[in-house]
């Protein structure tokens, strides 16, 4: 699961939306008292903490949320204004930082924020997929098979997350079938 921790409403509704099409379970508290006990009751994989919010503000809210031995992965969301906190920031876990929302009108790049989640995962997600191949008797070639299922793993999910646009059918196609033997036939 991942967890949205912002004070915008508007973006909190779209970096949720995003999330969920591309199948992530997410996590959005009603209100920025609320992280804590959330996270106490079902941590998540991933808090994506919007460094601007108030009352409590999101350093101490990863202070709390460390204090509270939650070992997840943060991605901070941090701007120019923000700067003076990261260094601190850093200090108690951040995985990832990218840039907050642009301007009053305010953009985000989703696609960054789907990057993010994925590198502060990437050691999770390899660590996983090379137990699955030592499992396996340390087979050769079965590299993507080991890294989508250590990321069904990981997510929770029935489908694999997959980098771009690349889509596996659940189909006999998508199989990699061996060529049967050639037998050289002798003469009779």
């Amino acid at each position: 699961m991942i967890m949205i921790v912002t004070f915008h409403e508007e973006f909190r509704g779209k970096i949720s939306a995003f999330l969920s099409e591309k199948g992530y379970k997410v996590c959005v508290p009603p209100h920025r008292q609320d992280v804590i006990p959330l996270v106490k009751e079902n941590p998540p994989l991933v808090v994506v903490l919007d460094m601007y919010v108030a009352e409590p503000n999101g350093l101490n809210v990863l202070k709390e949320l460390r204090a509270q031995n939650y070992r997840g992965r943060i991605v901070a969301l941090a701007g120019t204004s923000v700067r003076s906190l990261m260094s601190q920031a850093s200090q108690l876990g951040v995985d990832q930082v990218i840039g907050g929302f642009q301007g009053s009108g305010g953009t985000l790049n989703l696609d960054q924020v789907e990057s993010a989640i994925k590198m502060a995962l990437h050691s999770s997600i390899a660590k996983r997929a090379f137990e699955l191949y030592d499992a396996r008797g340390r087979t050769k070639g079965q590299d993507l098979d080991d890294w989508l299922e250590a990321e069904r793993q990981i997510f929770g999910k029935n489908n694999p997350l997959l980098s771009g646009k690349r889509e596996v059918k659940a189909n006999s196609e998508s199989v990699s079938k061996k060529r049967p033997k050639k037998t050289k036939k002798t003469a009779p």
